[in-house]
């Protein structure tokens, strides 16, 4: 009976989906998690998504992402991008972002998608995600995305609105 329990209790896999959502224009708003560097088609999970920031993330797919991005923002696309990757990365980056550059939209790309969850739609998401907030001390939440740590605090602000606890 207590390993009948044991085997109900064991937390299930969780496995994010990396859906790429249709904005109005009709296009789909990034396109990070559609393909790797190679071509090939991305698995829907965290897993697969840093062995193709390990490869490199298409320096045209980070550039969709940041437009898609700037479309809700104050800011334009490039200072947006400027803010997470340096313009000499960017400029010296050919068709594929480096290992750092790809980890950094990678892990934006799963924050805007942990962001429309919790939103319940793009908009909203990017709107929060470029608006400044008052947990990060007034910083924007893609402004601290640079490093993983910043990724984790925006990820904690977003858990906690996503199970209704005060921010």
């Amino acid at each position: 009976m207590a390993h009948a329990q044991a085997t109900r209790l064991r937390p299930q896999e969780t496995a994010v989906r990396w859906e790429r959502p249709t904005v109005r224009s009709g296009k789909t708003a990034s396109g990070l998690a559609g393909k790797a560097a190679g071509g090939k088609r991305l698995a829907g999970n965290l897993v697969s998504l840093a062995l193709a920031a390990e490869r490199g993330v298409p320096k045209v797919h980070a550039a969709r992402l940041f437009d898609q991005l700037a479309s809700t923002s104050p800011l334009p696309a490039g200072k947006l991008r400027a803010e997470l990757i340096p313009d000499s990365s960017w400029k010296r980056a050919g068709k594929t972002l480096g290992p750092q550059a790809s980890q950094t939209v990678t892990r934006l790309e799963h924050i805007l998608s942990f962001a429309r969850n919790v939103w319940g739609n793009e908009t909203d998401a990017m709107e929060w995600i470029t608006r400044p907030h008052m947990e990060l001390h007034g910083a924007t939440p893609i402004s601290i995305l640079r490093t993983e740590a910043g990724g984790r605090a925006v990820e904690g602000i977003l858990a906690a609105l996503e199970f209704g606890f005060p921010v």
